[in-house]
């Protein structure tokens, strides 16, 4: 298939990138002209450097499928109120007509279990057509994102995919967040604080969230006109601190872990866990 990917330079759009090219898939990756990493060169990779707003129908022709993963403000990144409106709301509307326009059936896109907000107190598990009560900017342009994207691919008849990401966790993931700091203090010989640690949170390996992103490509169950939106979690949930200690015994580490009692941010859920309800397409 040809494909089209939106993030493609970010913590899962770069592993989403590398399975689809793995698999023999055309991949037609967007990224910004100032990214400087280094990137995969594959025979199956093309990258198109443009800002979203950029994007055009000509480079959506012949495209079979659209991956959006780009995004602004995802923590502990800073955004503009200005950036979170333009990218993910005003961008992310722009694409998904423009996908229409081009006549490309099936849209795929990432969202964050942040959307669901306060609404997590209510549920053990918390189901994918659970009430939305974001709070925060980046948890409200999301949310406010899908419920355009998703009326907009009801009365266009389009077939639109939405997964909600829970914790994910995995190589190139930004250096400042929980696991790839717990990993260099681990391989550094250094001591790792917890803070608090007693949330409870849907923790999932980068690589199964890519597989299950895959796996949308081809469901039978989404239908145009009738969008499919599920969770993108294990369906279990642990504490951060016991998650902290099973990967730091993991990773073999010579320092030590500190408990640090610090007050919990007000704005993070105390439990937020995927009912996976629909992950998984019936056979």
């Amino acid at each position: 298939m040809k494909v089209l990917l939106t993030g493609g330079t970010g913590f899962i759009g770069s592993h989403l990138v590398k399975s689809l090219v793995n698999d023999g898939h055309d991949v037609y990756a967007v990224r910004r002209a100032d990214f400087q990493s280094e990137n995969i060169v594959n025979k199956h990779l093309t990258w198109i450097t443009k800002s979203l707003c950029e994007i055009n129908v000509k480079d959506l022709s012949n495209i079979d499928i659209i991956f959006h993963l780009a995004s602004a403000g995802v923590s502990p990144k800073k955004a503009t109120w200005e950036e979170i409106e333009k990218i993910n709301l005003r961008d992310s509307f722009r694409l998904i007509r423009l996908a229409k326009e081009a006549g490309i059936k099936r849209m795929i896109c990432a969202g964050t279990c942040l959307e669901y907000g306060d609404e997590s107190a209510n549920w053990e598990k918390i189901p994918p057509d659970a009430s939305l009560k974001p709070s925060g900017r980046y948890a409200v342009s999301k949310a406010a994102a899908f419920l355009l994207l998703k009326n907009f691919a009801i009365e266009e008849k389009m077939e639109f995919f939405y997964g909600r990401i829970f914790s994910a966790f995995g190589d190139g993931q930004f250096k400042d967040n929980l696991w790839p700091s717990l990993k260099n203090a681990a391989i550094s010989g250094k001591d790792f604080e917890i803070k608090n640690g007693e949330e409870v949170r849907d923790f999932i390996p980068v690589e199964k969230v890519v597989s299950h992103l895959k796996k949308a490509m081809t469901r039978n169950d989404v239908i145009a006109g009738n969008p499919l939106v599920v969770n993108i979690g294990s369906g279990n949930g642990m504490s951060v601190k016991d998650f902290v200690r099973k990967e730091w015994n993991r990773l073999n580490p010579k320092g030590n872990l500190r408990l640090v009692n610090q007050q919990t941010v007000k704005s993070a859920p105390k439990k937020i866990v995927a009912n996976i309800k629909g992950l998984n397409e019936k056979k």
